[in-house]
């Protein structure tokens, strides 16, 4: 059995609004005070971080080689992927299916 207050007992609508409102505002300051701890967090780590020796740094790698032109096949071959694709979803073969355009993004 609910042995809270009644809706008359909060005082109607204005005792209803006042619990509501200090309900947010309880909310709020502990999302503030959250934030605040998160902050002084980071500065402590970073305080203690720039404290610590630092390793020497790695040798910088290789700048990577461009990629390979595309080929050809490589096209045919995506092609006839979305053409088995496009066919299985429509429920055909793919010799009954033609495609006319395939955009790239």
């Amino acid at each position: 059995m609910y042995a809270g207050m009644t809706f008359e007992e909060l005082g109607g609508w204005p005792g209803a609004l006042m619990i509501a409102v200090c309900g947010l505002v309880v909310v709020f300051i502990v999302l503030a005070v959250l934030a605040l701890m998160i902050m002084v967090i980071s500065k402590v780590v970073g305080f203690i971080e720039g404290k610590m020796p630092v390793a020497a740094p790695a040798p910088k790698a290789a700048p990577a080689a461009a990629p390979a032109p595309k080929k050809e096949e490589d096209d045919e071959e995506i092609i006839a992927v979305i053409t088995a694709a496009v066919a299985a979803e429509m429920g055909t073969t793919p010799d009954q299916t033609r495609l006319t355009s395939i955009m790239r993004y």
